[in-house]
């Protein structure tokens, strides 16, 4: 047999009891659905990317204008200079929060591994109250020894309901 263990729990210390166990028998492929993060380490790296993204195109933006009214296309304008730089930021700044919004979608879609438009623990009746009051593990662990160790972890924690997705 070789699928996933879905088991949802009344509350936050009961998951995060179960999570322990789970994680002291060795069972991999640990995944939870929970209303809130549960863990406050480590940290998401989307920020970092958003301002690398917005510092990256305000600087392509700035070097886009000056190359084109210096090298590419100079024009005389009423006795104007031709680097001419805060004609520049409004435009860089516009197109570095462009680049910033897109790296963050993309960046989002990544870490979040999108697009996946089906997983078969979206079947499971738990998974209709993860995001508002249900606390959940799924555990796909990938042999079925490992199975059989997670379920009887499982049943000694008394959850509110464990299902078993074939996959």
């Amino acid at each position: 047999m070789n699928g996933v263990i879905v088991a949802s729990f009344e509350t936050e210390t009961a998951l995060r009891d179960a999570m322990e166990r789970l994680r002291a028998g060795r069972i991999g492929g640990l995944q939870t659905y929970t209303p809130k993060r549960l863990d406050d380490d480590g940290g998401s790296l989307l920020p970092l990317v958003i301002l690398i993204g917005g510092l990256f195109g305000a600087a392509a933006g700035f070097e886009m204008e000056v190359y084109a009214n210096t090298i590419g296309y100079p024009l005389n304008i009423g006795g104007r200079p031709e680097f001419s730089w805060p004609a520049f930021v409004t435009i860089a700044f516009d197109i570095g929060v462009l680049v910033a919004i897109f790296a963050g979608f993309i960046g989002y879609l990544i870490a979040a591994g999108m697009p996946s438009l089906y997983d078969p623990i979206d079947e499971c009746r738990s998974m209709r109250q993860a995001m508002r009051d249900g606390w959940i593990v799924a555990i796909r662990p990938g042999d079925a020894r490992q199975i059989e160790l997670a379920r009887q972890i499982l049943d000694g924690l008394d959850p509110r309901l464990i299902e078993e997705v074939p996959t």
